[in-house]
C-alpha cells in the first residue's frame, strides 16, 4: 500500500487512522545534511501502526523545522504546528474549553547521529531532562525501549538525556512558546530519538519492530 500524504510547501503529513494517540516524524529528511532513513523509518511505522507521520520536504538549510521560530523557519515552523494541530484535531482528543488534549499523546521525533558519539550501535533518547513528557511516561518509555531493544537486539545500547537531550523547542508542544503557540498541556510527551547512522543503515527491520512495538503498548497502557 502506498501512504497517501498531504503536501505542503514544508512538509508532507498523514493524520494516520484516527486512533493513535502519537505522530511520529523525520524533521531533517532533506540534503544535504539529509539524516539517512529517518523518513522510511516514519513512513513504515505509520503504516504499521496507523499512527501519524510528519516528513519534511525542505532541508533544514532553508528551514530546520526542529527549532523554535526563527528569521529563516517561521513559515515552515507555523505550518508544522499547524500540521500537528490537524492530526489532533482529526484524533478530536482536545478539551474544548482548554484547548488542551484529553488523553496521552506520544511524539516520537527520529534523527541521526554520527557512530561516533556513543559507537555504531547506539540510540540516545532526548527528553530536555525530563521536561519535555511527565516522570510516569518517560520512566514506561524507558523501561519499555530497554526491554524491548534487549530483546530484539541486544548489542544496541539505549542513553537518556546525554549529550543530545533533544532540542528545547520540543517542549513547546507540551508547555507552549510564550508566544502565539499555546501547546497542548501535559498529557503531550515528545522524545527525541538520534539513532546511530549503522544501525539506521544495517538495523533498519529491527528499528521498525522497536517502536512499533513501543507505539502500540503506549496506546494499551495509557489509551485503551
Amino acid at each position: 500500500m502506498t501512504l497517501k500524504f498531504i503536501h505542503q510547501q514544508y512538509l508532507k503529513y498523514n493524520k494516520g487512522k484516527g486512533f493513535i494517540s502519537c505522530h511520529v516524524e523525520a524533521l531533517h529528511a532533506i540534503p544535504p545534511y539529509a539524516e539517512l532513513a529517518t523518513d522510511h523509518i516514519v513512513e513504515n511505522l505509520v503504516e504499521e501502526t496507523g499512527c501519524a507521520g510528519i516528513i519534511s520536504t525542505v532541508s533544514r538549510n532553508n528551514a530546520d523545522l526542529n527549532r523554535g521560530p526563527n528569521e529563516s523557519n517561521t513559515e515552515g515552523i507555523i505550518e508544522y504546528r499547524n500540521a500537528i494541530k490537524d492530526i489532533i484535531e482529526y484524533l478530536d482528543i482536545l478539551d474544548c474549553g482548554s484547548n488542551y488534549l484529553v488523553i496521552p499523546y506520544l511524539h516520537l521525533s527520529f534523527h541521526g547521529m554520527k557512530d561516533d558519539h556513543h559507537g555504531p550501535y547506539a540510540i540516545e533518547v532526548g527528553t530536555v531532562n525530563g521536561r519535555s513528557c511527565s516522570p510516569e511516561v518517560r520512566n514506561w518509555f524507558k523501561e519499555t525501549i530497554l526491554k524491548k531493544t534487549q530483546k530484539i537486539s541486544p548489542k544496541i545500547k539505549i542513553i537518556f538525556d546525554e549529550k543530545f537531550t533533544g532540542d528545547p523547542s520540543i517542549l513547546y508542544h507540551r508547555l507552549g512558546d510564550n508566544n502565539a503557540y499555546h501547546g497542548y498541556g501535559q498529557n503531550f510527551h515528545s522524545f527525541q530519538l538520534e539513532v546511530s547512522r549503522s544501525i539506521r543503515k544495517k538495523h533498519y527491520p529491527k528499528i521498525i519492530t522497536i517502536f512499533s512495538q513501543i507505539i502500540t503498548e503506549f496506546q494499551e497502557t495509557f489509551i485503551n
